[in-house]
């Protein structure tokens, strides 16, 4: 393909930062502007109109999907192999160099990388066997500060310790460096901290590398954290030539260290830089965008642009004030089941919440419409660990023969029953034909275990019997409620201070929620409550295995939602604690949180609904709630609010544009109306304000509930 018909298909600002002659150049790439199409014009450029070669150009990305697309656009250019080029992952470029030199980075030949998992397990390893007791200390929170000390570049010999607890983890953090430079082993962090060490201390091998790579381009600039950008530099000599490509606007990862400021420090530290600004959007409608550039311009450390399109307004962006998260939730799968009727594909559609816990009620919905739909990115509700953990107590309580619940929750929280008890307690099972539970007194009295793992079978037995008389009294959401305090599940997540903790936390609440809601549930007679619930859990997590699950509604947390872009999106949950979050208030994080806000607002290409609540259950109590104070940073002439006045029955003399409220009571046995379903008559109608529906019989499809605020009916 040639190079200059490429170019022809790129806009103004697109194609001076491809053809940038400067040293160095730095690429600020709005939300759908066509940055990963600029990055790989640029290495065309480079490679077809400057001579370079495609083995010096270096190209990072931050993911392998991302990585693998800029491989496939080269492979389709030009007539060379692709598969030796330097393109990939700050961990597979790294990998790379490590393979390369491993002698001289002090590694065997057959150096093994470990995962998240193997890393936990050595580090259990080393806690058993130096007694230190993981009920205090969590394995998972050890290589969690392992992993964030590494990416700061910091070994244990450089820690100083401040207090017993730091004393510990470094201890460990010594201990486990030793067994892996023994055993040959790499985890993640090692990858690049190892190459950075490899390249500061040997300067042979610096220069090879100063001397290979022309030019090195690093996609997703905003997201590199310190390790990363100390080994960009590192890597890249007075002669290189730099091509950075980030959005300041879209820098939403700083609770795992990416450090927005890089992109500052980057034209500090480079000379000859040229800055570009890629405007123009080629995916969202112009009230789209005007809202999400009238939110973002409320953040002052940020860069600036201006994002614009050629395509039209577009439909106004409506905002939807629901009762409570129930009504929120049957607003948006009923907007969902209209579109879908109007030929909409069910993964052209979103849902994008803050927290994690608020999936629950839209999958309730989803599920009793029979609608399909996925977590992107994560569990269904009920098929989250800690959900199971709570709900595994309670199975193994209300029946003491379920082995399935003991083994997943005998050692969780961690209380040192480790697998050699757990064997040896499933031998003497097995012999006396007991279930698990039942077989803990008889074995303990037979003398067959240690005495500290006999004291914490029997207090897993006494723990179990505690829970079996917590369910014989209060309501379910206290029982919940109690469960979860004396299982001490939610000390294990607070200890660790990450976001994937805190999610978890909010999930444990959000059970209690469940719990609340499923009282109001018709159950048969012959069925307790708590029977009931326990098997609705069972039935909702075992959802959604047929084929016809492939084609899906989106659910995602906004930070997954980075990189897509769907028809229609909905943005829920727009309330001040839940977004911005509470946290982000307390840590005066606010403008990260806008920068999420902007990212859920650009993932929308032609329809975008945002909601909230005015009241919501969290921790099995009802809640009142501010509107979010992004909703007032959306400029009113792209907004059409369908919350508290329902809207807006159209006949034939205002169709010219004038609207009118009609009063619900004066809606039934008219004839209407609808753009998809034909002529009805409206035989029923239901609820108040912003959940107010009718039910019209269709003279071709027969009955259907509309929400009146959006089923725009036109009263003939």
């Amino acid at each position: 393909m040639n190079s200059n018909t490429n170019l022809n298909e790129l806009n103004e600002a697109q194609r001076d930062a491809v053809c940038n002659i400067s040293q160095n150049s730095l690429v600020i790439a709005g939300a759908g502007s066509g940055k990963t199409k600029v990055l790989i014009q640029r290495i065309l450029w480079l490679i077809e109109d400057n001579d370079f070669s495609p083995y010096s150009i270096l190209a990072v990305t931050f993911t392998n999907k991302a990585a693998k697309e800029i491989k496939n656009r080269l492979s389709s250019s030009l007539n060379i192999s692709i598969e030796s080029m330097w393109v990939g992952t700050f961990h597979g470029v790294c990998y790379r160099i490590l393979r390369a030199n491993y002698q001289k980075a002090l590694l065997p030949k057959s150096f093994q990388v470990i995962d998240t998992d193997d890393q936990v397990r050595i580090i259990k390893r080393i806690m058993k066997e130096q007694e230190i007791d993981n009920s205090q200390i969590l394995p998972k929170q050890v290589a969690w500060f392992i992993n964030k000390k590494k990416d700061q570049s910091i070994r244990s010999n450089k820690i100083k310790d401040d207090d017993f607890i730091s004393i510990q983890y470094n201890k460990i953090y010594k201990l486990y460096e030793e067994y892996c430079n023994s055993s040959g082993l790499v985890d993640f962090g090692e990858i690049i901290l190892r190459t950075l060490e490899l390249l500061k201390k040997n300067k042979e091998v610096q220069l090879y590398y100063h001397n290979l790579f022309g030019v090195i381009l690093i996609d997703e600039f905003q997201d590199t954290n310190t390790i990363q950008y100390e080994l960009i530099k590192t890597m890249s000599s007075k002669n290189t030539s730099m091509f950075a490509v980030g959005d300041d606007d879209q820098s939403i990862y700083g609770w795992r260290g990416a450090k927005v400021e890089n992109i500052k420090k980057f034209q500090k530290d480079f000379n000859d830089i040229k800055v570009f600004r890629l405007e123009q959007n080629y995916r969202s409608t112009g009230n789209i965008l005007l809202a999400a550039n009238s939110v973002i311009l409320n953040n002052k450390s940020r860069m600036g642009k201006n994002l614009w399109t050629e395509d039209k307004s577009g439909d106004p962006i409506k905002i939807f004030s629901a009762n409570n998260e129930i009504g929120e939730a049957t607003f948006v799968i009923e907007t969902i089941e209209n579109h879908i009727s109007e030929d909409f594909k069910r993964n052209e559609i979103a849902i994008l919440y803050r927290s994690n816990a608020q999936s629950r009620v839209f999958e309730e919905k989803l599920i009793a419409k029979g609608i399909p739909y996925k977590i992107y990115g994560g569990f269904r509700f009920f098929e989250r660990a800690e959900i199971k953990d709570v709900l595994a107590y309670m199975r193994l309580s209300v029946s003491n023969k379920d082995d399935n619940s003991f083994e997943r929750v005998v050692n969780m929280p961690s209380r040192g029953i480790g697998e050699k008890t757990k064997s040896l307690l499933r031998d003497f099972s097995k012999r006396e034909n007991l279930s698990l539970y039942e077989s803990i007194p008889l074995a303990c009295g037979k003398n067959i275990f240690s005495k500290k793992a006999k004291d914490s079978l029997l207090e897993f037995y006494n723990l179990i019997n505690t829970i079996n008389s917590i369910l014989q009294k209060d309501e379910l959401p206290d029982q919940i409620k109690e469960i979860i305090k004396i299982i001490k599940i939610k000390e294990m997540y607070e200890k660790n201070k990450t976001e994937q903790a805190r999610s978890k936390i909010e999930n444990l609440d959000e059970l209690v929620s469940a719990a609340q809601e499923f009282l109001n549930e018709d159950i048969d007679a012959d069925e307790t409550i708590l029977e009931a619930f326990l098997t609705h859990t069972s039935l909702e997590s075992g959802e959604g295995q047929g084929n016809d699950w492939d084609e899906c509604v989106q659910l995602m947390t906004l930070h997954s939602s980075k990189g897509l872009e769907f028809p229609i999106v909905f943005l829920v949950g727009l309330e001040e604690n839940l977004f911005p979050s509470r946290m982000s208030l307390e840590e005066e994080n606010l403008e990260e949180e806008r920068r999420l806000c902007y990212v859920g607002i650009t993932r929308a290409r032609k329809k975008l609904y945002i909601s909230h609540a005015q009241m919501r259950r969290q921790y099995g109590s009802e809640n009142y709630c501010l509107p979010s104070r992004f909703l007032n940073e959306i400029p009113k002439e792209v907004v059409e609010e369908i919350g508290y006045n329902p809207k807006r029955f159209f006949n034939k003399e205002n169709s010219l544009g004038s609207q009118h409220i009609v009063k619900q009571n004066s809606i039934m046995g008219k004839r209407v109306a609808h753009r998809k379903f034909g002529e009805g008559v409206v035989i029923s109608t239901e609820g108040s304000d912003a959940n107010t529906r009718v039910q019209v019989s269709f003279d071709e499809v027969g009955n259907k509930w509309l929400i009146l605020a959006i089923a725009n009916l036109e009263v003939l």
